[in-house]
């Protein structure tokens, strides 16, 4: 993985389960990492390996959804078998709502 989260900005995460009152489009996306047309954007963190966030793979918008992954896994995925997921260093938490690839798809279901 290019660019590992720091524990400090894994710690700003609110802890699993914690924004389930909040609607989906107000959830605010504190992580995005990228590979090529796949984006992973988390919302939440249980603190050792889990995010739960929402998951666009390949570019299959129909397909995005909420779910739980995982920093280990990320960090294991290669493209080519060279190119890694990067963390994007210059994103801004945001909501949902917010966010290009994900805005234009709303409303939604969530957990």
């Amino acid at each position: 993985m290019i660019n590992i989260p720091t524990m400090e900005q894994l710690n700003k995460l609110p802890n699993l389960y914690e924004t389930e009152h909040i609607r989906p489009e107000e959830k605010i996306v504190h992580l995005h990492f990228i590979l090529n047309q796949s984006h992973w954007w988390a919302i939440e963190w249980n603190g050792s390996d889990t995010f739960f966030g929402y998951v666009l793979l390949n570019g299959w918008n129909q397909d995005a959804e909420f779910g739980y992954f995982s920093l280990s896994e990320l960090m294991e995925v290669k493209f080519g078998g060279w190119l890694e997921v990067l963390q994007d260093p210059f994103w801004i938490p945001r909501a949902m709502k917010d966010i290009f690839l994900i805005g234009e798809r709303l409303p939604f279901e969530s957990r």
